[in-house]
């Protein structure tokens, strides 16, 4: 059976299609520009816990668009299309190439105060990847908005993609809303962009239970395989020798034996990258030194160890 449209529906329609889900520009950036301040600070908060070193996100722009306007411009950004629970196409997420370096510079414990150059290329297998991984926790922020709000994006989201891929992708014509997020460390300063439907901004409500599923570990090392986990590291094994004052410090000359304690041997650490990973003890097998791991090194227990030992 066939059935008209009321003219109410129908007007509906143009005016979403126009304007966004009230008609009302007015209330629709203002929402935009609240949900701007609560993400900056939520993706800056679980971008940084995957990171070594912490990255700065501020609000850099707000406004009112198109989906269309989510197409990203260059070939090397990277982009991931989220489903929330309104919409196939709810929370759109666009890296910059500045952005994408910053990233994958302190993910693998590069220097934060080096002035990190943006990718004038094609990404990597690997850059990619980093970004898919971050991808999760900005998605999962988005869910965590407080007690007024909650976009819902439902998990793992998609993995990020780029050149081609990302060109071809379609997005249904509608009124959007655009937030600019700055990503920078003291050196460096790239954007992340988040578009979604207006009609998703406007009925923004955090859900009773908002889903918190992460993207599996496994996925992580299946990504990073091939190539991170041939990376090399150096690794340092040490142990304390013991405690001196200044003034015996300074005492010493060289060819001077320094007799080291009873336990010396079994309180030895293995470090990588400066930070220490594990409790070991130093031994020798036939003519070579080894050092055998006893523990994961625990920061606290060096701590009070320190403080009662003086």
């Amino acid at each position: 059976m066939n059935t008209t449209a009321s003219p109410a529906e129908s007007r509906d329609v143009v005016i979403e299609r126009l304007l966004g889900d009230t008609g009302e520009p007015e209330k629709v950036l203002a929402a935009a520009r609240r949900l701007a301040e609560r993400a900056a600070s939520a993706v800056a908060e679980a971008i940084n816990q995957a990171l070594p070193t912490s990255v700065f996100v501020e609000v850099g722009e707000v406004k009112l668009g198109r989906m269309t306007d989510a197409k990203a411009g260059k070939s090397n950004q990277a982009m991931t299309v989220a489903p929330t629970r309104l919409s196939p196409d709810g929370l759109v997420m666009t890296f910059d190439p500045q952005a994408i370096a910053i990233l994958v510079n302190l993910m693998f414990g590069g220097e934060p105060t080096r002035d990190v150059a943006a990718i004038d290329r094609d990404l990597s297998s690997i850059e990619l990847g980093v970004v898919s991984l971050l991808i999760q926790d900005v998605a999962r922020a988005m869910n965590a908005q407080g007690p007024d709000g909650g976009l819902g994006v439902k998990l793992p989201a998609p993995e990020a993609i780029t050149g081609a891929t990302m060109k071809k992708h379609v997005f249904r014509d509608g009124p959007s809303a655009r937030i600019v997020l700055t990503v920078s460390t003291t050196a460096s300063r790239g954007t992340l962009t988040l578009t979604l439907p207006q009609r998703v901004l406007v009925s923004d409500r955090r859900p009773a239970e908002v889903e918190t599923t992460a993207a599996p570990t496994t996925e992580w090392r299946s990504r990073f395989s091939d190539e991170l986990m041939r990376s090399t590291v150096k690794l340092e094994a040490s142990m304390p020798i013991g405690r001196m004052t200044l003034g015996e410090l300074t005492g010493l000359e060289v060819g001077q034996v320094i007799e080291l304690a009873e336990n010396t041997q079994s309180n030895a650490v293995i470090a990588a990258r400066g930070k220490t990973l594990f409790a070991c003890e130093f031994g020798k097998l036939g003519q070579n030194y080894t050092v055998r791991i006893r523990r994961p090194f625990d920061s606290t227990e060096e701590t009070i160890e320190g403080i009662v030992a003086g």
